[in-house]
């Protein structure tokens, strides 16, 4: 009698079957994992490239600005031997640094005058009885009238936005841009109403007049203003300061995540540096190193790079760290009676000087891929640069 053919698998075939499918699918998952790996690497290292880009476009921007004398523009910023208008401290220790967080940074000091984001219109003010001149024949007094204290130290400005209004502050400077042949005047009161986009300002003369030589000597101005001149206001002698620091973004990290930040304060050359904490911005996150250095000899060395891990403070890593070799390049390639910056608190408008920051950052999370061994957990640094000669250096008024 025949048999019946079989309906079916047999066992011995589906176990083969089986086999050969776990292989494919062990072979698919480390593919699969491969690609996750790389997805994430490749979005974290993208991530720590546009915050390198982010901050260096930040300093880039400050820098540009340091020693920008706006509240008298014929003279330098005031300054000090013991806080110069300029300087670097390096490997300054990071206070709360973790085993894996950045142990030192550079600190970069610089002062300016800090203008307002905009500019407002003369609608009132400074001439006889207070009220601007609407047209070029009225532009000089021509007998109108005199000028009279409580009535032509008054100015009306049309901010153009209510929140650019309320940004303007007693002891704040402005220029009339109609005239910039004289210091600016500064601000004694300063009246909004309500969300008018118009402030009413009085002056005063500078508190540093006498001691500085800058600001307003407070004598009335014997010409009238014309309608609707340009304003700058100005926020004056700042002092802004980065450096790497702990800031507790991430509860699960007790130590914080290290951050560059900016900080901004008044800048007083007799005192040490007190930043605003309500001007203070974080400017990158999990940044890994902040370094400065400073060059006369176009970048074929740098002052600051040859000295010790552990020099640092103001004396022994300003004065007589990155200063003092930058006097021995100037002392070989400085220009006729720009040989040193010694004596000269204002050397920085004198000397074509170049500065580099180095910038690292590290990716958020720690990886084996990062590693290596691949078996223990790490960072992935990136550190990226830039070069300038800052605007306001090397261009002497004089």
């Amino acid at each position: 009698m025949a048999r019946r053919a079989s309906l079916g698998f047999s066992l011995v075939e589906l176990l083969v079957a089986l086999v050969f499918t776990m292989i494919l699918m062990a072979g698919m998952a480390k593919v699969f994992q491969s690609s996750l790996s790389n997805f994430y690497t490749s979005g974290e290292k993208l991530s720590s490239i546009r915050r390198n880009r982010v901050a260096l476009d930040l300093v880039y921007d400050d820098l540009n600005s340091a020693g920008m004398a706006l509240v008298d523009v014929t003279s330098p910023l005031p300054s000090s031997d013991t806080n110069p208008a300029f300087y670097i401290i390096p490997n300054v220790a990071v206070t709360g640094a973790g085993p894996n967080d950045p142990s030192t940074t550079d600190e970069l000091y610089m002062a300016y005058d800090q203008p307002l984001p905009f500019d407002g219109k003369l609608l009132t003010g400074g001439g006889a009885g207070g009220t601007g001149g609407t047209a070029a024949s009225k532009v000089l007094l021509n007998g109108l009238g005199s000028l009279t204290a409580g009535t032509d130290d008054q100015y009306q400005i049309d901010c153009g936005d209510a929140t650019y209004a309320k940004s303007v502050k007693a002891g704040m400077s402005f220029h009339i841009k109609d005239d910039m042949s004289r210091a600016a005047f500064q601000i004694k009161s300063v009246a909004v109403t309500g969300t008018s986009v118009t402030v009413t300002v009085v002056t005063t003369p500078s508190t540093t007049t006498q001691v500085t030589g800058r600001g307003d000597p407070g004598t009335l101005r014997s010409t009238q203003r014309i309608f609707k001149s340009s304003v700058v206001f100005i926020l004056p002698t700042q002092m802004v300061r980065y450096h790497i620091a702990m800031v507790n973004l991430d509860p699960a990290n007790a130590n914080g995540i290290p951050c560059l930040v900016r900080e901004q304060g008044t800048y007083v050359p007799s005192a040490a540096f007190t930043p605003d904490a309500s001007l203070t911005q974080i400017v990158a996150e999990n940044v890994a190193g902040f370094k400065a250095f400073l060059s006369a000899d176009s970048g074929v060395d740098w002052a600051g790079s040859a000295l010790a891990n552990t020099t640092t403070g103001f004396a022994a890593g300003w004065t007589n760290g990155i200063q003092t070799a930058l006097n021995t390049q100037l002392a070989t390639v400085g220009r006729v009676d720009y040989t040193t910056t010694a004596g000269n608190l204002s050397w920085y408008r004198d000397i074509p000087v170049l500065v580099r920051l180095d910038i690292t950052t590290r990716t958020a999370t720690q990886r084996g891929e990062y590693s290596a061994t691949g078996t223990t957990l790490a960072y992935k640094n990136l550190t990226q640069s830039v070069v300038l000669v800052p605007r306001h250096f090397g261009l002497p008024l004089s």
